[in-house]
């Protein structure tokens, strides 16, 4: 399943990055910041981070591209001046919705064989199986490492059984 799961993501990344480099120079990784910002105005780059299972390092070099392009920025948070807290300006909303439209437009191309049904059904089974191996990776944890992310305020590795994954594409 795995295997069959990377050569349909690498297909549709692939064409992906193309249509929307083309569009608003974005790749796809740069674009799910962007997506996930505009999801969740005011999110520290460390939840970014978690959300989108990348690296601290990755997460900085993405949010830095984006606000030096001048379509994200970066506030103080109020409560705890450590944490920036990131939004997007009115060019990085423009270019959300023009990402919005290519994504659905590239989604009905490459998967018009399904029918709404298959469609809807696909994203259940997708959602479960991320459920799943979210549950799954928890249970692997260390129970020490495990007490360090709930110190530390960060979310369990675990999604309720109604979890929606974000829009990624």
């Amino acid at each position: 399943m795995t295997y069959k799961l990377d050569l349909v993501l690498t297909l549709a990344t692939k064409a992906a990055d193309q249509r929307y480099a083309k569009a608003v120079g974005l790749r796809i990784r740069e674009l799910r910041v962007l997506r996930l910002i505009h999801n969740a105005p005011g999110i520290a780059a460390t939840e970014l981070g978690h959300k989108l299972v990348l690296d601290k390092t990755l997460i900085s070099k993405h949010v830095a591209d984006l606000e030096r392009r001048g379509l994200l920025q970066r506030q103080i948070d109020l409560n705890d001046s450590r944490i920036h807290s990131l939004s997007l300006t009115d060019e990085g909303q423009r270019v959300w919705e023009v990402c919005e439209r290519i994504g659905r437009e590239l989604e009905h191309e490459m998967f018009g064989a399904l029918d709404k049904k298959a469609w809807q059904h696909l994203h259940t089974l997708l959602d479960r199986a991320y459920v799943s191996v979210r549950s799954w990776q928890g249970t692997q944890q260390p129970a020490a490492l495990r007490a360090r992310r709930a110190m530390r305020g960060l979310p369990a590795p675990v999604a309720g059984a109604d979890a929606r994954v974000e829009a990624t594409s």
